[in-house]
């Protein structure tokens, strides 16, 4: 009988719709997409000139839109005054100033800039629209009210010149009541201003420029709904189940013209394939004289077995709400899930099971628009493309997406974590009463998505702890059914359900991710102070945490971009200047030819870095997750390229899935190895872990450890013992050890570890060098390290030297180069590195007693720390090396610079032939193997035929390497390792 009513209303509305006779009181929609009139409001003299009941504007614009995109607003210059002038741009901010690599793009008209994206048009302040509307007769009698989706940032709505009302969210629509409207022909006028209403911080990415812009216009849904004399003015639900009960909130509205008794249907099926779960419907009767506005909350039965959704599986249902009154009916559909987050402990639950949170900052990132796709497809490519690469939360850094972005988590299975929109401090009452008001406006308007699961109120930096605690407190006796904490990274109240952190607070020296302290530097980054291991985790810190702790911004590693690539998708009003200047630099380098490899090489040790910082929290008992930044690049805060995919989710062309999906999935195999560069003398050790939070328990029956040569030969099998694995990690499978001295080294050995049975495999590479003493320089060459005119005279004379010049005497006195740059490359000297990779050709004989990979990888390790750039061709140079010169070892530079580096290079200088190589060969080699046999296989090249240099190179290109004129040789003391300065 159920089924037989539901169908049967179902058909009368059809059918009604078919002939075109929609019943007298029925709820219609009006879509308002299209041309409207536009104007400029710079001077904001708009309302004091009553724009708002004037003349119609001159110019138009398609809406739903924005003005910049459409060729509106000031073509932006050195002149511009940008959102967020001086945050990331230095003193005097972005106008007037600029390093001088940059110097040739700071005027108008060839104006570019590294700092974000640039638009074609530049606009903050008021903007008004209008358009007018046609009320047919069948409306009188009726409430109309008028949406807007998305708006940046205030609007304030005329209706025939009279004021209806302000809105000032930046996450949910903007509704107006109408009121009932005589049939007649109605102006609409709208002023938008999106210059800053509360501070919300100058980067925060709600508001910024740095990715989202600061766009103005109203994009998605712009429509006017016209209400029965009775309607369901809201209808929403409660994702969380409560025993076998929904929790349904519906409000009612009327018009004076409402009279008698109302009807309520509410009605549950199975909206998703599989789910065909069909609760019996609910009847609920009331008097139209009690409609009140109140929110009316209401217990359903959800008879039957309830399917719940997570990440695994998404079955949906959809509710209808189906009002009849007299002389009116309404009817409301909502597709929602049912799910249950909760805290397990240190960890997080989902429908009782323990979960890992593999998540990703969603920095509002889009190049296409500058504002958030409104459409579903282009959301549904994003999280598809998180689940390729095994994530499965998003964190809105500083921002909430519309509606779209929910509906297609829903559907795909993403977590999400929307935040309030702030990233600033927070402690005026201005701030509190709007970011009070805009977390209720984004639980009210997605709270039903199954997907929203957390929410935070944005990134960093303090505030007042006061507020931080009452508005947890206030969001927990509202919305139960979700998760919160206050800031990322920042102090955080008792009440907090989880914490986002980089260490412990305040000072974070105890640490929860690889890199720590600001701004980045070689010393402040474990990948630098630690020899190459798998052993690091972060279980100090993340046992003094009583909720689970994400790790906060983890894997911030830059790649080079590829820009040739790149550039041609940026087809909107944003381009990226960064991508060009780059270009341009190569091509004045001579390197652009070069891009191919440069972004394979860069990008190879980019995963690598990234999967080391993966499988560190992987390690950490206790850890709740964490959360990267990021999976897209950045196209703010002066760029930075750190995402395995380019900033519209396309995955770099060197990024291999199945590889990524190894150490980034619910299941990880782990190998604990305290040593990846190791002696034959020495033993191979391994503690053979795994972490597990699938839904079900791990049963590991076939596990195998395999060592192998690099050509694929089987050095050692162990067969694993068998276990059963619940939600946790790090739990210890077996450890493995193996006596390298039967090992022929150097060589590059992998070990492997594989589940057959259960598609698991994750594997490691490890480095085992001879443990032979240092040999003394070939008597044939001379070594030095200066160059000054008796280096020259050698070399005018046929002779061959090696200049081993000391760190801290190259120009520029660039820091070391073992990891890719850190965020950003900041500066001349970059940050945390001088370089993101390097080329280089494993088959040139300078590499025949040291193998390597094209790339740069953990053997690198020490060799790297102990190096120092050379610069070649800069912006600056007076006397640059060829465009056409390749160095045996070519640092890659920043993508902001491009100067042509190198660590080795050699050179024909008169009649004899130089080699430099910038990196340490003499101290303490006893203790570093990697680089000890670097120097033998270097001296093997010295020694050999093929050590041949065909670039004749002036001596005043080779002087300029170096931060000032050389004198004579200073005595070195050679005694340790046996190497006289000149043999």
């Amino acid at each position: 009988m159920k089924n037989n009513m539901r169908s049967t209303f179902k058909l009368l509305i059809i059918v009604a719709v078919a002939f075109g006779c929609a019943r007298p009181n029925e709820r219609q929609v009006v879509d308002l997409a299209g041309e409207w009139q536009v104007k400029l409001d710079p001077e904001d003299k708009g309302v004091e000139e009553g724009w708002f009941d004037g003349p119609s504007f001159p110019d138009t614009l398609l809406l739903p839109g924005c003005l910049q995109e459409q060729g509106y607003g000031d073509v932006p210059g050195p002149n511009t005054p940008w959102y967020g002038n001086t945050e990331w741009a230095g003193t005097g901010g972005l106008n007037g100033w600029g390093p001088e690599w940059l110097q040739n793009y700071q005027e108008q008209g060839v104006y570019k800039m590294q700092h974000f994206l640039h638009p074609d048009r530049h606009y903050i302040g008021p903007a008004w629209y209008n358009r007018t509307i046609e009320v047919p007769k069948d409306w009188e009698g009726k409430s109309v009210s008028i949406s807007f989706e998305r708006v940046h940032w205030v609007s304030d709505l005329w209706l025939d010149g009279k004021k209806i009302g302000r809105g000032t969210s930046l996450a949910t629509p903007h509704t107006y009541e109408l009121g009932e409207l005589s049939p007649d022909t109605h102006q609409i006028t709208v002023r938008v201003d999106n210059s800053e209403f509360v501070h919300m911080g100058y980067n925060a990415h709600s508001v910024s420029e740095q990715t989202a812009g600061t766009w103005n216009g109203l994009v998605g849904e712009i429509k006017l709904e016209v209400h029965p004399i009775v309607w369901i003015e809201k209808l929403t639900v409660s994702p969380k189940p409560d025993g076998n009960m929904l929790k349904v909130s519906i409000q009612l509205r009327k018009t004076k013209a409402a009279r008698g008794d109302w009807e309520l249907i509410l009605d549950v099926a199975g909206a998703s394939a599989g789910n065909s779960h069909d609760p019996e419907a609910l009847i609920i009767k009331g008097s139209v004289g009690d409609i009140n506005d109140d929110l009316l909350t209401i217990d359903y039965p959800m008879t039957g077995t309830v399917k719940l959704w997570d990440e695994y599986e998404q079955p949906l249902y959809q509710i209808e709400a189906s009002l009849r009154a007299e002389n009116a009916s309404d009817s409301r559909q909502l597709t929602f899930g049912l799910r249950d987050i909760t805290v397990d402990g240190r960890h997080f639950s989902m429908n009782g099971y323990k979960t890992f949170i593999r998540g990703n900052n969603d920095c509002a990132v889009m190049p296409a628009t500058g504002y958030a796709p409104m459409d579903v497809e282009s959301w549904r490519k994003v999280w598809r493309t998180y689940k390729g690469f095994g994530l499965n939360l998003a964190r809105f850094h500083s921002w909430t997406p519309p509606e779209a972005a929910f509906v297609a988590a829903d559907e795909i299975g993403i977590y999400m974590a929307p935040e309030v929109g702030e990233w600033g401090t927070v402690k005026k009452k201005d701030q509190f009463d709007f970011m009070r008001a805009e977390a209720k406006r984004i639980l009210d308007a997605f709270g039903h998505h199954p997907s929203f699961v957390m929410m935070g109120l944005g990134n960093e930096y303090d505030g007042d702890h006061g507020f931080f605690e009452k508005i947890v407190e206030e969001w927990k006796a509202y919305d139960d059914s979700k998760l919160y904490m206050v800031k990322a990274n920042s102090w955080s109240p008792e009440g907090a359900d989880y914490q986002v952190q980089r260490g412990i607070w305040p000072e974070r020296t105890t640490k929860l991710r690889y890199q720590f302290g600001w701004p980045p530097t070689p010393d402040r980054t474990e990948y630098n102070l630690n020899a190459p291991n798998t052993s690091i985790d972060w279980r100090e810190a993340a046992s003094t945490f009583k909720v689970p702790v994400m790790s906060h911004e983890i894997a911030q590693i830059c790649t080079y971009p590829d820009v040739a690539t790149e550039i041609k998708k940026y087809t909107g009003y944003l381009k990226a200047d960064y991508l060009q200047i780059a270009q341009d630099q190569l091509r004045e380098r001579g390197m652009y030819e070069l891009l191919p490899e440069i972004v394979q090489s860069s990008g190879k040790w980019q995963v690598e870095l990234i999967r080391e910082s993966f499988e560190a929290a992987y390690r950490t008992p206790g850890m709740a997750g964490f959360q990267w930044l990021s999976l897209a690049d950045f196209t703010g805060q002066s760029s930075a390229p750190v995402g395995l995919t380019d900033p519209f989710y396309d995955p770099r062309p060197y990024v291999d899935l199945e590889y990524v999906r190894r150490w980034s999935a619910p299941t990880v195999l782990l190998a604990r190895m305290p040593k990846r560069v190791l002696t034959q003398s020495e033993v191979f050790k391994a503690d053979l872990e795994v972490t597990h939070f699938g839904k079900e328990k791990l049963e590991l029956n076939d596990l195998t450890a395999t060592l192998r040569a690099e050509d694929g030969t089987v050095i050692k099998t162990w067969k694993l013992p068998k276990g059963v694995f619940a939600q946790e990690s790090a739990q210890p499978i077996a450890a493995i050890e193996w006596a390298l001295d039967n090992i022929a080294a150097p060589a590059k050995l992998i070990l492997e570890l594989e589940s057959k049975a259960n598609q698991l495999i994750n594997d490691w590479d490890i480095w085992v060098y001879p443990d032979s003493q240092a040999e003394p320089f070939p008597s044939s060459v001379h070594v030095t390290r200066k160059w000054n005119s008796s280096a020259q005279k050698r070399l005018e004379a046929g002779e061959t030297v090696l200049l081993l010049p000391q760190i801290g005497d190259m120009k520029g006195d660039l820091p070391s180069c073992f990891t890719n740059h850190f965020w950003t490359a900041i500066g001349e000297k970059g940050g945390q590195s001088s370089a993101s990779g390097m080329l280089m050709d494993p088959e040139h004989p300078l590499f025949a007693s040291f193998p390597i990979d094209p790339h740069v990888n953990w053997n690198w390790w020490d060799v790297l720390n102990h190096a120092q750039p050379m610069i070649l061709d800069s912006y600056d140079s007076k006397t640059p090396w060829p465009k056409a010169y390749r160095s045996l070892i070519q640092p890659v530079d920043s993508w902001k610079i491009n100067r042509k580096l190198a660590l080795v290079a050699e050179a024909k200088v008169g009649e004899g032939k130089l080699l430099i190589c910038s990196i340490d060969l003499e101290s303490d080699l006893d203790n570093r193997p990697a680089t000890r046999q670097f120097r033998k296989s270097l001296m093997n090249y010295l020694k050999s035929s093929a050590f041949d240099p065909q670039w004749q190179i002036k001596p005043e290109a080779i002087a300029e390497i170096f931060a000032k004129e050389a004198g004579t040789d200073d005595e070195i003391d050679f005694s340790a390792n046996a190497l006289p300065t000149d043999n």
